[in-house]
C-alpha cells in the first residue's frame, strides 16, 4: 500500500492556492516473506553422544519475515520434553522454568536466536536460556534438544488457552509436539534419548542434526503432525546429515 500525502500551499501574495500530491512507497517485503514470526532453525544433539565432545549446541532460531518490525514482548518460547515414545497429551508449561517471555524488537527480515547456556561460542545468539546442569535427569528443563523436546512459539491472544504469568497465549508455531507420536531407535546410553520425531521421512535418527525451515514456508503452524512431513518433498524442514551440525546459516533467513 502506498501512502498518499496532500499538501495545500496558499500563495496569499498572488491570491491563489495549489495542491501537491506525492507518494511514499511501502518498504519492500523480505525475500522470504511470512505472515508472522516463525521457527526457522533448530539444532538437536544427544546429551551423551561422544561425537558432541560434551558440547550442547542446542538453539532455536526465530525469523521475522513480515514487512514490519515485530514487538517480541507479545511472544514467548515454550519447552516441553516428552518422557516416552507413545504417550500423547497436550502441551504444558507448568511454571516459568518451561517458558521464556521474549523482549525487545525484531526487525523485518531478521532472525533472533535463543541458545542453551551450554552452547559454545560457535553458536551466535541474542539470548541464552536454560539449565547449566548436564544431568540426564534434568532433561525436563530447557534448553536440551535431543530430538524429543518440543518447542512452541506462543503469541499473546485473549482467546488463548495457555496462561503464562497471568497472560493468555496461543501456540502459533511448533517444532515437535507432545501430541504427536515418536519412534524408537537405540544408540544412546540414556533410555530417554532413544525416541524422537521422524522428520521429512527420516526414521533412522533425527537426534543429532541441524534442522532448517524451508524458505518456501510462508505461515507459522502449530500442526507438527503435518509440517514435519512424511518425505523430503512434503516436509517444511530440511535436515543436515547425521552428526554433521552446520551453523553457517545461523542468524540468517533460509534461502532454500
Amino acid at each position: 500500500m502506498k501512502l498518499i500525502y496532500t499538501i495545500a500551499i496558499a500563495l496569499s501574495m498572488v491570491g491563489c492556492s495549489s495542491k501537491v500530491e506525492f507518494t511514499i512507497p511501502e518498504a519492500p517485503p523480505p525475500d522470504n516473506e511470512t505472515s508472522d514470526v516463525i521457527i526457522s532453525e533448530i539444532a538437536t544433539a544427544i546429551n551423551t553422544d561422544p561425537n558432541a565432545g560434551g558440547v550442547r549446541n542446542h538453539y532455536v532460531e526465530l525469523y521475522n519475515g513480515t514487512r514490519n518490525d515485530v514487538d517480541l514482548s507479545h511472544y514467548a518460547i515454550g519447552y516441553d520434553a516428552v518422557s516416552d515414545a507413545n504417550t500423547l497429551r497436550d502441551w504444558r508449561f507448568p511454571d516459568n522454568t518451561t517458558y521464556l517471555k521474549l523482549t525487545g524488537s525484531l526487525e523485518s527480515g531478521h532472525c533472533y536466536v535463543i541458545a542453551s547456556t551450554q552452547a559454545d561460542a560457535s553458536v551466535k545468539r541474542d539470548i541464552s536460556w536454560g539449565t547449566t546442569s548436564t544431568a540426564s535427569g534434568d532433561a525436563s528443563k530447557p534448553l536440551q534438544l535431543s530430538g524429543n523436546s518440543g518447542i512452541a512459539l506462543l503469541k499473546q491472544d485473549a482467546a488463548g488457552t495457555y496462561m503464562l504469568d497471568g497472560t493468555a497465549y496461543k501456540i502459533i508455531d511448533a517444532f515437535g509436539s507432545p501430541n504427536v507420536a515418536r519412534i524408537m531407535f537405540a544408540g544412546s546410553s540414556s533410555s530417554r534419548n532413544n525416541f524422537f520425531w521422524s522428520i521429512a521421512g527420516e526414521a533412522l535418527d533425527t537426534r543429532n542434526r541441524t534442522i532448517w525451515r524451508k524458505g518456501t514456508v510462508k505461515d507459522p503452524s502449530a500442526d507438527w503432525g503435518t509440517t514435519k512431513g512424511t518425505s523430503a518433498t512434503d516436509s517444511q524442514w530440511r535436515l543436515s546429515a547425521d552428526r554433521a551440525w552446520d551453523y553457517s546459516n545461523l542468524g540468517l533467513p533460509s534461502t532454500q
